[in-house]
């Protein structure tokens, strides 16, 4: 009986255990997630199809209005009837007769109307404008995301790498932890050495949960930017990128221009200019207007016959010319939009400014970090050297416990300070990247 159940058991965790299983995801993977599943980039689509919607039927701007208009008609007496005067020519008798009910009949009307002002091309380019912003705003958007997304999985694969470390140490502490044990009930090593080597070992299990429960936290943060369900087992694969060994302003000055924020400023004061023009246009220049009506008249009391219909039409030229008065309201509202052009125009300054400003200090920052790591992975190989000749020396007694440890955690500290000098490289030339609208494949760093 037990021996079927335990059969049972097995065949089931064969069955199920894929179910379970984590989920391997690479960088590409999660950015092609993001992209089908982030919420705010599918608020940005929604805005660009409105966009393309109004591009593809601008021209209803050349669509009259049409109306029909069905009605009907009368008047009575109310509490008191009016009354028309009758005299009689043959007896001379005048009589005051009241006025009855009159009834107008069924009316029947289709109107059309159209007008017609130099500003309707004018429009017809501002939508077109308004879809370049809303195409440059979902493509920015998208950018941030992979950003996000980008630092996030990098950030995700050190601090992997910083616990896989810090596991290491520990097993390392607890190894030399049982060594030294072993001395101590050989009669070679002191009580306080064991203390210490088990008091060493216990203090570093604090700071690999915390780590564990960073990573665990940003996991989270992860699959909610992928659009995952939270309780999904899930895990980053992938390699640590390289450092560029130097960057150069004057290489990165061309893609200024084609930042996302500059572009979006350049097409706002492209589409403001069409409206100046195109509320300069309705306000100075004439106007056709042209309407037409067909009307059906039906059962009036007032007319002869049962039936009846009209045709009428108009066309009118308006010639505005209150435009044309100075400080008039049209002049003062033209004025408005060119002071709010002018403001764009400083802003584009201001940004540019601030922008190139933003390069020369990212440059100099991942430099720095590049030559600093460089100095870090020489400093880590002469401490690994120090660490291999304490270990040789404490195990010939010249040097002691606790000098050990000194130089095991001189080590671990030089392996953490080039994990975090990587993923500040990585994070600050991702939002470099950013900035300048660069598109970057990251190469992994050669293994040691």
């Amino acid at each position: 009986m037990y021996k079927k159940m335990l059969l049972i058991g097995l065949l089931l965790a064969t069955l199920f255990s894929p179910l379970f299983a984590k989920q391997s995801l690479s960088l590409e993977q999660a950015l092609q997630l993001a992209k089908a599943n982030n919420l705010g980039l599918a608020s940005n689509a929604i805005d660009v199809a409105a966009a393309k919607r109004d591009v593809d039927t601008s021209w209803n701007l050349f669509v009259p209005s049409v109306s029909l208009t069905l009605s009907n008609a009368g008047r009575g007496p109310g509490f008191n009837a009016a009354t028309t005067s009758f005299t009689n020519p043959i007896t001379g008798i005048t009589s005051d007769n009241p006025i009855g009910s009159t009834n107008q009949g069924l009316g029947l009307s289709l109107g059309v109307s159209l007008t017609l002002n130099p500003a309707v091309k004018d429009q017809m380019d501002s939508y077109n404008l308004g879809y370049q912003i809303q195409q440059v705003t979902y493509a920015q958007a998208q950018a941030e995301v992979e950003r996000n997304v980008t630092k996030l999985y990098y950030y995700l694969l050190m601090e992997a790498e910083n616990i896989k470390v810090q596991e290491m140490n520990l097993a390392l502490a607890l190894k030399q932890y049982e060594q030294v044990q072993t001395k101590f009930e050989s009669g070679f090593a002191s009580e306080m050495e064991v203390l210490s080597s088990q008091l060493s070992y216990e203090q570093l299990k604090t700071p690999i949960q915390q780590a564990k429960n960073q990573y665990e936290s940003n996991l989270l943060s992860l699959k909610a930017l992928l659009g995952l369900d939270l309780a999904e087992e899930l895990e980053v694969s992938g390699d640590i990128p390289a450092m560029i060994k130097e960057l150069e302003v004057s290489e990165l000055r061309e893609y200024l221009q084609k930042s996302y924020s500059l572009t979006l400023i350049d097409l706002n004061m492209a589409q403001l200019k069409t409206s100046m023009e195109s509320n300069k246009k309705q306000a100075l220049m004439p106007s056709i207007s042209v309407s037409g009506s067909y009307d059906v008249s039906a059962w009036n009391e007032s007319y002869s016959n049962t039936f009846s219909d009209t045709i009428s039409y108009s066309v009118g030229l308006r010639i505005p010319l209150d435009g044309f008065i100075p400080n008039s309201r049209t002049q003062v509202g033209l004025a408005k939009m060119q002071d709010s052009l002018d403001k764009l125009s400083l802003q584009r300054r201001q940004a540019l400014q601030q922008l190139e400003l933003g390069v020369v200090s990212r440059v100099q920052n991942l430099n720095m970090l590049a030559s600093q790591a460089e100095l870090a992975k020489q400093s880590l190989e002469l401490t690994e050297k120090l660490y291999v000749m304490h270990m040789i020396q404490y195990e010939s007694g010249y040097v002691t416990f606790l000098q050990l440890q000194e130089a095991q955690n001189n080590l671990v500290s030089a392996k953490q300070n080039i994990l975090g000098l990587e993923y500040q490289y990585v994070s600050g030339l991702i939002d470099l990247l950013y900035d300048l609208n660069i598109q970057h494949t990251f190469q992994a760093k050669e293994s040691n």
